[in-house]
């Protein structure tokens, strides 16, 4: 079974993301006129920069028909635009659902999906970097945005042991998956995945 994201409230994000950015930059062209602050200016747009970069993010999730959720006997396929990753039924201590945010990709979500490893290397190794396919000038806005969001999310790099340990002190979760990502409420996909991992022959049958 495979459970796509929420691809219309993703393209909502980035829209939104957009009109604010465009917004900053009006207001940072009156500063200048106004006051002649070129510090608050510029901050204003790098700011507007940054938030155009992430509506980019959220439109290429927003329109890749390859990501989603893959159930199957062996575990959970995340395949989230972003990345690609898999996860095993003997991987997982605990699932449930939390409001803590630690990225700007839980924009848009009131709630995400916590999964505590039992092997977080297993699912370190399994871990692969991916965009959407994008080609011409949307490629090169791409890299650009990979660049200029590395500094502000902890979802732009492949995560490392440290890196999975931080986030559980803090979250209670090595990952945590955003509602946009899950195509719909974290409680509901929360309740498919606990059937599944204490239902072994639900998971047979899905794969055959």
């Amino acid at each position: 079974m495979r459970i796509a994201p929420d691809h219309p409230r993703l393209r909502i994000i980035a829209i939104a993301c957009w009109a604010l950015g465009a917004w900053l930059i009006i207001q940072s062209s009156q500063i200048i006129l106004v006051s002649q602050q070129r510090l608050l200016t510029v901050t204003t747009f790098v700011a507007a920069i940054l938030i155009f970069a992430l509506g980019i993010t959220f439109w290429l999730l927003g329109t890749d028909r390859r990501a989603g959720v893959v159930f199957d006997a062996k575990g959970l396929m995340l395949n989230l635009g972003h990345s690609a990753a898999f996860v095993g039924w003997d991987n997982i201590v605990e699932v449930g659902v939390s409001a803590r945010r630690r990225s700007l990709l839980a924009i848009g979500s009131r709630r995400q999906l916590g999964i505590r490893l039992q092997h977080p290397e297993a699912y370190i190794q399994s871990y692969e970097m991916r965009l959407p396919a994008s080609r011409g000038l949307l490629a090169s806005l791409v890299r650009l945005t990979q660049f200029m969001l590395k500094p502000f999310t902890t979802q732009i790099h492949a995560p490392t042991l440290a890196d999975l340990a931080q986030h559980r002190r803090q979250t209670g979760y090595d990952l945590l998956i955003p509602e946009t990502q899950l195509g719909g409420r974290a409680g509901a996909f929360l309740t498919i995945v606990e059937t599944y991992r204490a239902n072994p022959r639900q998971r047979r049958m899905t794969s055959s």
